[in-house]
């Protein structure tokens, strides 16, 4: 019942509106309702009474450079969505190269690790290399050693083999000389013999 009572609004001074109705007369067609210009998104400043709005939409600057102003809010519209896309794509690749980081990382600790690994083999080989050198040079020594045994041991074989010789040649010379005593001890034999034929016959001649 209260929304069918008549009242007057005090903007225009209009009678006879409905209470129910009422706000919707005040945003739609109270003349005196002041209102924003169309154009305050993109930067007017009017503001007036809904009975001016129409004069004031015909020589708004900000309206007659809305289509531009609309074409370059669709191109920043769009270009907010590609820079939201490429931003995106940062994001995701940002996140690769942090993934890609960490993988350079883990591989870079383990090629360090492998460094390390390679110089401990490196020094172990080196004391390895330092151990052979030493045991070449003992060898060395040993052979030269053994060399030298070797040339005392020719030598002392050329002279025992000359010692042999020697040997050779007083046997020799011993078998001659027991070869000669032999002779002589026969002929001292054959002599006694005669003697002895001797005696017995100048024994036989003496009787």
């Amino acid at each position: 019942m209260l929304d069918k009572l008549k009242v007057r609004c005090q903007l225009c001074n209009e009678r006879n509106i409905n209470r129910g109705i009422f706000d919707e007369h005040v945003k739609t067609s109270c003349s005196e309702y002041q209102i924003d210009c169309p154009g305050k998104n993109i930067g007017c400043q009017w503001f007036g009474s809904r009975n001016e709005h129409d004069e004031h939409t015909k020589t708004c600057l900000f309206e007659k450079l809305r289509p531009v102003v609309d074409t370059l809010y669709k191109i920043i519209e769009n270009q907010s969505l590609d820079i939201e896309k490429l931003k995106k794509q940062i994001e995701q690749q940002a996140a690769e190269l942090g993934q890609q980081k960490t993988q350079v990382d883990q591989q870079n600790a383990q090629f360090e690790q492998q460094t390390t690994e390679i110089g401990q083999l490196n020094t172990q080989v080196d004391q390895q290399k330092a151990q052979l050198e030493r045991q070449a040079a003992e060898l060395g020594q040993h052979k030269t050693e053994i060399e030298l045994q070797k040339a005392q041991i020719e030598q002392l074989e050329a002279q025992l083999q000359q010692q042999q010789i020697q040997i050779s040649d007083i046997q020799s010379e011993n078998q001659t000389q027991k070869n000669e005593t032999a002779s002589i001890r026969k002929q001292i034999t054959t002599f006694d013999e005669e003697m002895n034929k001797l005696r017995s016959a100048i024994h036989q001649l003496s009787k």
